[in-house]
């Protein structure tokens, strides 16, 4: 009896333990579990309830003057002062209160008494960076610390603050956030965009001596020039290039006679060619090169197409189109422009002579295995 009983013991524990799946088990990489559930509450944010009820805390007003201190002949107290005394002043009053974790985001977007509110109890608020597992602390009307995310979060986060008239805000994405590192095609895919962002966003981005440099006295930035302003935004807030690569630029030596759409054609040394519409070749080309890349105008009035046609300007600065012995007034200059580079072509334009170092570095990149 004993005997079998000890078999049925060792039957089941060899079952149990044979048949269980390595995925069923509790067992893993040491810490491993409790590190994720520490990231996890790291990064936690807290409720819109938790929230209101920080917003919804009475607290008693400061009194930057009190009676008894003009009583007993005290000087009245600098800015600074009534700033620092009104900070612990709110802060004394919060210390048994929980700290309140909120999306930059949602600070962006706050103005009015709400955001003076926030303020008021800035000693119990810590922001989210968007993008990293770190928060900002505020103190007073101050975000602390200097901090890197991308150029395109950084100017959500600045249309939100100027839409919702959020000064402080504003302040610190202009003087404490740097965007990162951005590639030459990131660049180029950001001459995309003229109608992302509003006008008036750019342009507050910009200091007044800038937009005299760039937009002339009268300082205003054109809706079709909003793109080309964005990369300039990014360079005036410390952003940098992860590589000074080469850019060429093919424009036509006229407009008069183009047939087809307005994109200018671009091409970058990673081999990509870009059609980019209603680009400002002169401030592109300066905001570029401003950037550190090694921009190179092409400027073409000849375009081969095949042994039987090309593209020519003629009289009056027009562009014709000649197939054998036919004129016809217009010309694709997008098209055949691009046609005759990828097919290597480029190098039979009559502008070759001019252009033959870029000619010959586009053909190189575009065409190399």
């Amino acid at each position: 009896m004993i005997l079998f009983v000890y078999i049925f013991i060792m039957l089941s524990f060899s079952g149990v333990s044979g048949g269980v799946l390595d995925d069923d088990t509790d067992f893993g990489i040491p810490g491993e579990l409790n590190k994720n559930n520490n990231e996890d509450t790291e990064c936690s944010l807290s409720t819109d309830n938790d929230l209101l009820n920080l917003l919804n805390f009475k607290l008693k007003k400061f009194d930057p003057n009190p009676k008894d201190r003009s009583e007993i002949g005290e000087n009245p107290l600098t800015p600074d002062e009534v700033n620092q005394n009104s900070i612990r002043f709110y802060a004394e009053q919060l210390k048994e209160v929980e700290p309140i974790r909120i999306q930059i985001e949602t600070f962006t977007s706050m103005g009015g008494d709400t955001l003076g509110a926030l303020i008021s109890r800035s000693s119990k608020i810590l922001l989210k960076h968007p993008e990293q597992c770190k928060f900002f602390s505020l103190y007073g009307d101050q975000i602390i610390g200097k901090y890197q995310m991308s150029f395109e979060k950084i100017l959500s986060l600045y249309a939100s603050a100027v839409n919702n008239n959020n000064n402080i805000a504003q302040e610190f994405i202009r003087t404490q956030l740097t965007p990162s590192v951005m590639s030459v095609d990131d660049a180029l895919r950001a001459l995309y965009d003229d109608y992302g962002y509003q006008q008036n966003v750019i342009e507050s981005l910009l200091p007044e001596d800038v937009k005299v440099l760039f937009f002339g006295d009268n300082q205003l930035l054109n809706v079709a020039d909003v793109a080309e302003s964005k990369l300039l935004a990014f360079s005036l807030l410390g952003g940098k290039v992860s590589k000074k690569e080469e850019i060429f630029v093919f424009a036509p030596e006229s407009k008069k006679g183009l047939l087809g759409s307005n994109e200018t054609v671009v091409v970058s040394t990673t081999g990509k060619i870009y059609e980019i519409p209603l680009l400002n070749i002169p401030l592109a080309l300066n905001v570029l090169r401003s950037l550190g890349f090694n921009a190179k105008i092409i400027l073409l009035k000849h375009l081969y197409i095949d042994n039987s046609s090309y593209c020519m300007v003629g009289d009056a600065g027009i562009w014709y189109h000649f197939t054998n012995d036919v004129k016809q007034m217009g010309c694709d200059f997008l098209s055949n422009t691009i046609n005759s580079i990828q097919t290597g072509t480029l190098n039979m334009t009559k502008d070759y002579v001019q252009f033959k170092q870029s000619i010959d570095r586009v053909l190189e990149i575009v065409n190399k295995p």
